[in-house]
């Protein structure tokens, strides 16, 4: 990969002929375009490959709220990028039977904002949870008015249940409502705070796993 300024081509962006032309970190750059290898991959490439697969399958579908929630963009890499690469080195491990996924290690959020506190689950009825929590609000970086954000999986069903602004910080509890098709599956349970109007958020804490 080379950097250019003003060169024969002038600044592009796209693929001409074996060249390749992009920005990166606010420079031109030029590089060859790749070519296909029909060299099968080593047993070390195939398991990473699998990795990042597995990372990406259990990730994409909340993609959207990460970007939101994982930091800031930082050069080339955006908030998504950020989580990737914290589930890939924290949370996907690995057995004999192939990838899963260390759930207490999860996070649905990243921040500078205080956590939540003291939390306490109890299941009321079928698919119905209460969540409790302190208000911790006259501790630093911590907002009466913070936003509560509730993300469920269910394992079983591979779908994952949001909620949103159900709460604030200050209410100290908030009753989360499952589809019927939640109903007699087990979930795993985060938990985070968010604030629209400093666009922070807390790293967020692993609630345990309920059987609905």
């Amino acid at each position: 990969m080379a950097t250019y300024n003003n060169g024969i081509l002038g600044s592009f962006s796209g693929t001409i002929g074996p060249v390749i032309g992009s920005q990166w970190r606010g420079k031109s750059v030029i590089r060859s375009k790749p070519t296909k290898s029909n060299k099968a991959p080593s047993p070390a490439q195939q398991l990473q490959r699998d990795k990042f697969a597995f990372a990406l399958q259990f990730l994409n579908p909340i993609k959207a709220l990460l970007m939101e929630t994982f930091g800031e963009n930082q050069s080339t890499k955006t908030p998504f990028n950020n989580a990737l690469s914290y589930h890939l080195k924290e949370a996907v491990q690995h057995h004999a039977n192939g990838f899963y996924m260390a759930y207490p290690k999860v996070l649905i959020g990243q921040g500078p904002l205080c956590g939540i506190a003291q939390t306490e689950v109890t299941v009321l009825a079928p698919r119905t949870l209460r969540l409790q929590w302190a208000d911790n609000s006259n501790q630093g970086m911590a907002y009466a008015d913070d936003s509560l954000l509730v993300i469920a999986y269910s394992p079983i069903l591979h779908t994952f249940e949001l909620f949103l602004e159900t709460a604030l910080r200050e209410d100290t509890q908030a009753i989360l409502e499952f589809p019927d098709s939640f109903r007699d599956h087990h979930v795993e349970l985060w938990a985070t705070f968010t604030n629209t109007a400093t666009g922070m958020t807390a790293t967020s804490t692993y609630l345990g796993s309920y059987l609905l």
